[in-house]
């Protein structure tokens, strides 16, 4: 053991100790979304930066709160390994002259590289003879790569909103106030947005602001630090001390409390020393809905609804940035708030609730969907023209058809309420309380209020049949309206949520593809169709078709089809609308088939007939004539018959086991003649007949598009 007391920038014991380095933002308050994501953003920016220098850590671990984001790479080498580097150089024939002497361009390339003139390699390559240098770079300390390597992890960060402070050019989600950077118990010195690096950091703005000073790189002695001056900076220890100080406090309201995983994360996000409490608000609010209850509620103030036995209590759970003093004054002051907030609520909802959601549907005419495609009156019109267009398509019975139309004459009533216009979030919501209260039929209310959904990225789509059918009328309405007028989004710019109603839309369509065989060409064809003849769709169709191909590839990818597969596939409807539910039969079906021993052989055969034909040629100029064009014929009619029937039916693995039966007749015709025969007749013949084999592989996919090694 050695007992040297050396610290780790010099040798000990003929070894160089492993250090720990330590990297620590301090920001003004982060938005709640911002704090998790940029957690795990800068750890793995950090682990690659490392990687990327040759100082690759053992481990790797981090901690976020709203006003600190910071990481630890533990065991990280002390310096650079050494490395050989290979440089290319000019062209033989200019670094060295007739007589083999180098000349002033091989002098200089030389001596550029820091090698003598006569070590400089001759080398062949594909491109002709060159020079090579070779050279040992040697290994720089940890703390000088450090010095250049932090600075450019923090400003690698993304955000979804960036800004700018102090007549910086430096952009970051908030103003950066403080910067820790220790390797083991130095500092690596370096300047960001006019903050210098130390070993200062801040505790809790109110309890314990500090500075307070961090004497090494290591994760309890942080975590001691942090913790001593009321910051509870482990993320996910603060998550599970929020989850436990509310079930706590709910059980002394004598219930459960609403423990939603979104809510638990923001609030989780908004602390840094959490501390529970309960309020209570005036029971006659329980009158209310309780979709009004727990939106003013979770949504608008952060607060956890209490339950027993499933039903609403009066009283609430809040989540305290701080400690227990003065927290008396902390529940009055929310229930203040929340009372105010239901009184409004209470006043709203009573004053709807003097027209039925018909009388609020009337209204619609002066509220507008977007400036250059009318009010939301005029969508109504046209989701209830497209719904009874999609109840044919579909083949609802009279009942259903009558019940999806009337849900879409209600759809969009309650963006007219008050209640609606105060809390957002209830849209849909609202409109199905409404609905139910005027005693419309439960199908239409449920429709209502599933046609918004997925309201997110990971919610589900809707359940009913009608629900599902009104939100893919409502989604390919906005989609083909704002692209038709030339509103594309371009970028990481979407707006208008475009790319979310295109997911949504597809999402629909995939959860209901057994009960409701929507063809997605046809409805966005239908959909313009009842925009009308408009000046500025001119071109709507093409940008239409070009977006909806785009989100069908993305959602494709992002359910987990490679990205060959999914090429492969769309090919067949390239420069069209995909018929999205039979692109993604055929995707799965070849992608299940490729794993099978029996993908070699069919490959084989779809192979060496793409590979030769001259894609001009398609129709057979004459019979065929040789006993091996005979059998290939015999063989892609026999296939042909039953290929025309399996893809009819959508059986897109049973066409592509069919197929391997090719391969033995096509091996055949290559072996027993000249398939680019001398005779311009009976070559056409021949890759005629080859044209046919890839017609039927591209029945299912265009294989071409596959990437295939010689082993598969």
């Amino acid at each position: 053991m050695c007992t040297s007391g050396r610290r780790w920038g010099s040798r000990c014991c003929g070894r160089l100790p492993v250090p720990n380095v330590l990297l620590e933002v301090g920001t003004e308050e982060l938005p709640a979304r911002f704090v998790r994501p940029s957690r795990l953003q800068l750890e793995q920016a950090l682990q690659d930066a490392l990687r990327a220098e040759g100082l690759p850590a053992a481990s790797v671990r981090s901690w976020a709160t709203p006003r600190r984001l910071a990481v630890l790479a533990e065991g990280v080498p002390a310096r650079q390994p050494d490395v050989e580097r290979e440089v290319r150089g000019p062209a033989a024939h200019v670094a060295f002259d007739i007589a083999g002497r180098p000349t002033a361009a091989a002098v200089g390339f030389a001596r550029g590289q820091g090698v003598p003139v006569d070590a400089l390699e001759r080398r062949s390559t594909p491109s002709g003879e060159y020079v090579f240098a070779r050279k040992s770079v040697p290994g720089r300390p940890a703390p000088e790569v450090l010095a250049e390597l932090l600075p450019r992890v923090v400003t690698s960060l993304s955000f979804p909103k960036t800004m700018r402070w102090a007549g910086y050019d430096f952009r970051f989600a908030r103003p950066i106030r403080w910067v820790v950077a220790l390797v083991d118990e130095d500092v690596v010195a370096f300047e960001l947005a006019g903050v210098r690096s130390g070993r200062l950091t801040y505790g809790h703005r109110q309890l314990s602001p500090g500075p307070h000073a961090l004497r090494r790189a290591d994760a309890r002695h942080y975590e001691e630090i942090t913790r001593g001056a009321y910051v509870l900076a482990d993320r996910d220890a603060r998550r599970a001390e929020v989850a436990a100080q509310v079930k706590g406090c709910a059980a002394q309201a004598g219930g459960e409390p609403d423990l939603e995983d979104a809510l638990v994360d923001e609030v989780t996000d908004l602390v840094e020393w959490p501390t529970a409490f309960v309020g209570w608000f005036d029971p006659e609010f329980l009158e209310l809905p309780e979709p009004v209850l727990v939106t003013v509620m979770r949504h608008h103030q952060r607060y956890f609804p209490v339950r027993r036995d499933g039903s609403l209590l009066n009283a609430f759970v809040g989540v305290r940035n701080g400690d227990r003093v003065g927290l008396d004054a902390v529940r009055e002051g929310n229930e203040w708030v929340l009372r105010a907030r239901l009184v409004d609520a209470r006043f709203f909802y009573q004053e709807d609730r003097k027209r039925t959601l018909e009388e609020w549907a009337r209204r619609l005419e002066s509220v507008t969907f977007h400036e250059r495609l009318g009010s939301l009156q005029e969508k109504v019109e046209r989701l209830e023209r497209l719904c009874r267009w999609l109840a044919q398509q579909v083949s609802l019975s009279a009942d259903e058809a009558s019940s999806l139309e009337r849900a879409a004459r209600l759809c969009k009533a309650d963006l007219a309420t008050h209640l609606v216009g105060e809390f957002p979030e209830l849209q849909g919501t609202v409109g199905a309380i409404y609905a139910r209260l005027d005693g419309e039929p439960p199908e239409v209310c449920e429709a209502v209020e599933e046609h918004y959904r997925p309201r997110a990225s990971g919610d589900e789509p809707a359940d009913s049949v009608l629900g599902a059918l009104l939100a893919v009328a409502d989604r390919v309405d906005t989609v083909v309206g704002l692209v038709g007028v030339g509103i594309v989004p371009s970028g990481s710019a979407d707006p208008y949520g475009l790319r979310r109603a295109a997911a949504g839309l597809l999402d629909t369509l995939f959860k209901h593809r057994e009960r409701l065989r929507v063809d997605l060409p046809a409805l966005a064809d239908q959909a313009l169709r009842e925009y009308g003849e408009r000046p500025d769709f001119q071109g709507a169709a093409e940008r239409v078709s070009e977006f909806l191909h785009d989100r069908v590839r993305a959602w494709a990818l992002e359910h987990g089809f490679s990205r060959d597969v999914v090429d492969a596939v769309l090919r067949t409807w390239e420069g069209a609308v995909p018929d999205f539910l039979d692109a993604t039969s055929r995707a799965q079906a070849l992608s299940e088939f490729r794993t099978k021993p029996e993908f070699a052989a069919a490959y084989e055969a779809f192979d060496r007939a793409y590979r030769i034909w001259d894609k001009q040629t398609r129709h057979l100029p004459s019979p065929p004539d040789h006993p091996a064009e005979v059998a290939l014929q015999g063989a892609v009619e026999a296939v042909q018959h039953e290929v025309r029937a399996l893809v009819a039916a959508r059986s897109y693995f049973e066409v592509l086991t069919r197929l391997v039966e090719l391969r033995d007749p096509v091996a055949r015709l290559f072996e027993q003649v000249l398939v680019n025969d001398p005779d311009p007749q009976v070559r056409a013949r021949r890759h005629a007949l080859l044209a046919q084999v890839v017609d039927l592989f591209w029945q299912v996919a265009h294989f071409e598009q596959l990437v295939v090694t010689r082993e598969a």
